[in-house]
C-alpha cells in the first residue's frame, strides 16, 4: 500500500462521535424500522420505490470493483468524492469521474478533506479558564495548530487547538488558550472556522467541477450536518444527501435537504439487514438510499452485486439521487433554478468576484425565486444529525435522549 493511501486510511478509521441522530441502518438495527407484516416480501408486487447507490470517498477501488459490477447490471450510482483523494495514487483519477458520469453516474461532493464540517458540541460546561473542553466527538484532535471557533448562534470566541484525546470521561479537546468565557454544555458549538468549512463544502463543489463534472448534492463526513454546512449547503447545492433518517425516504413529501442513508457495508449491514430494507421500500413507496465504501474489506464485488440484484428482484427502480428527485419534481431546476449559476454571477457583479465568504446576506439578497421556495423546504425540517458507514452500526437514536451516546464510526 503507498504511503499516502495508508496515511489517508488511518485518519478515515479512528474517528470516534457521541451525538444525535446517527443512522437507523446496519448490524440488526434495519429491522427496527418495521418488521413483520408491513416488512414482507414484495418481490411479486407492482411498486413505485426507487433506489439510489451512493460511494463515499472516491477510492480506487470504485472504479476498479464497484463501477463494473454496476454497469454488468446496467444500474447507475453516485460517487461522493473527496477532492484531495482524487488524482492520488490510491484514489479515483478525474478522468474515472468523468467516464463513470458520461456512463451515467452522478458525482457528488463528499468535502475537499473529509474533514468534519458539521458541529461538534460541549459535554460539559466549560469556565473561562479551561484550556481542555469536553467534546462529543474526536474529529478535530488530530488538527493541532488550526483555528476553531466555540460558542453558540448567539456568539462565538475563537481559539486554537492543541491536541485531545480520549478518558474515562469520554473525549477532550485541548485549547492553546483558556477559553476565556462560560459556556453551557450540549448547547455550546465547537467547530472549523467559516473560512475552513467553505472551503470544504463549497471549495470542493468547485473543484470537481473544475474537473469536468456536474456537481449537484452533498455528503458530509461523518454525518455531522449541524451548523454553517446546513447553511452553505442550502446556498450552493440543490440537497443534502446524508443529513438526517434511516435511509427510507417517503415519495409523497420528498425533501431535498433532508434525506437519510442506509448502510449495504458488509461490516455493518447484514445480507438479512439489506433483504428487510428493500422490503421496506417496496412496500411503503419510498425512496431508499444506500451508501458503500468500495475500501472496505467486507465490501465486495459479490456484496455490491448482491446489493443490486435485491433491489431488482423487489421491482425497485435504481437511479442516480438527481434523476430521482427531479422526477418528483424537488430536483436541482426546482429547487435552485434552472438559471441558479447565471443569478450568483450577477449578484458577484459583472466581474465575477465573490462575495465575502464570511457573510451570506449577498448571496441572499441574489436568490431567485426558486432559491427562495427551496429555502422554505429546508426549514420546515428539523436540525438533525444523521451517520452512515460504520456509524450504523451504533443505531439510530433521538438526539435529544442521547447526546451523550458512545459509539465508533468510519468513513462517511
Amino acid at each position: 500500500m503507498d504511503d499516502d493511501r495508508g496515511a489517508g486510511a488511518a485518519a478515515l478509521e479512528t474517528q470516534t462521535t457521541r451525538r444525535g441522530l446517527f443512522g437507523l441502518a446496519a448490524g440488526g438495527l434495519l429491522a427496527l424500522t418495521g418488521t413483520g407484516a408491513g416488512a414482507a416480501s414484495t418481490a411479486d408486487e407492482e411498486t413505485s420505490g426507487k433506489v439510489v447507490f451512493i460511494y463515499d470517498d472516491s477510492w480506487r477501488e470504485d472504479w476498479d470493483q464497484t463501477f463494473p459490477v454496476h454497469q454488468e447490471k446496467d444500474a447507475p450510482a453516485c460517487c461522493a468524492a473527496v477532492t484531495e483523494y482524487v488524482d492520488t495514487s490510491w484514489g479515483l483519477l478525474p478522468e474515472h469521474l468523468r467516464e463513470m458520469e458520461e456512463s451515467g453516474w452522478e458525482i457528488m461532493s463528499h468535502t475537499s478533506a473529509h474533514d468534519v464540517v458539521g458541529n461538534l458540541y460541549l459535554t460539559e460546561p466549560a469556565e473561562p479558564e479551561d484550556d481542555r473542553l469536553a467534546v462529543d466527538g474526536s474529529f478535530l484532535t488530530d488538527h493541532d495548530g488550526e483555528p476553531i471557533v466555540i460558542g453558540t448562534d448567539g456568539g462565538t470566541v475563537e481559539n486554537v487547538i492543541a491536541g485531545g484525546g480520549e478518558d474515562d470521561d469520554g473525549f477532550f479537546l485541548d485549547l492553546e488558550e483558556p477559553v476565556g468565557e462560560a459556556f453551557a454544555a450540549e448547547e455550546t458549538f465547537v467547530r472549523f472556522t467559516d473560512e475552513r468549512i467553505r472551503k470544504e463544502v463549497v471549495g470542493s463543489k468547485e473543484e470537481l467541477e473544475e474537473m469536468g463534472v456536474d456537481v449537484d448534492y452533498f455528503v458530509s463526513p461523518f454525518g455531522r450536518s449541524e451548523g454553517l454546512v446546513e447553511e452553505l449547503v442550502g446556498e450552493h447545492y440543490a440537497g443534502f444527501a446524508n443529513r438526517e433518517g434511516d435511509g427510507l425516504n417517503g415519495l409523497a413529501n420528498l425533501d431535498p435537504y433532508d434525506l437519510g442513508r442506509t448502510s449495504i457495508d458488509g461490516r455493518s449491514s447484514s445480507r438479512a439487514d439489506i433483504e428487510t430494507f428493500y422490503d421496506q421500500v417496496a412496500a411503503g413507496d419510498y425512496l431508499g438510499i444506500v451508501v458503500g465504501h468500495s475500501q472496505f474489506e467486507e465490501t465486495t464485488e459479490e456484496r455490491v452485486r448482491f446489493a443490486i440484484q435485491e433491489a431488482r428482484e423487489r421491482d425497485l427502480e435504481i437511479v442516480t439521487l438527481r434523476e430521482a428527485l427531479s422526477a418528483h419534481g424537488v430536483g436541482p431546476d426546482e429547487v435552485l433554478g434552472a438559471d441558479d449559476e447565471e443569478s450568483t454571477e450577477d449578484a458577484n457583479g459583472d466581474d465575477g468576484a465573490e462575495s465575502n465568504g464570511d457573510n451570506g446576506d449577498d448571496e441572499g439578497e441574489a436568490r431567485t425565486e426558486e432559491e427562495t421556495v427551496g429555502s422554505a423546504i429546508r426549514e420546515n425540517g428539523p436540525s438533525i444529525a444523521a451517520g452512515t458507514g460504520l456509524l450504523a452500526t451504533i443505531g439510530l437514536v433521538g438526539r435529544a435522549a442521547y447526546r451523550r451516546l458512545n459509539g465508533s464510526d468510519g468513513p462517511n
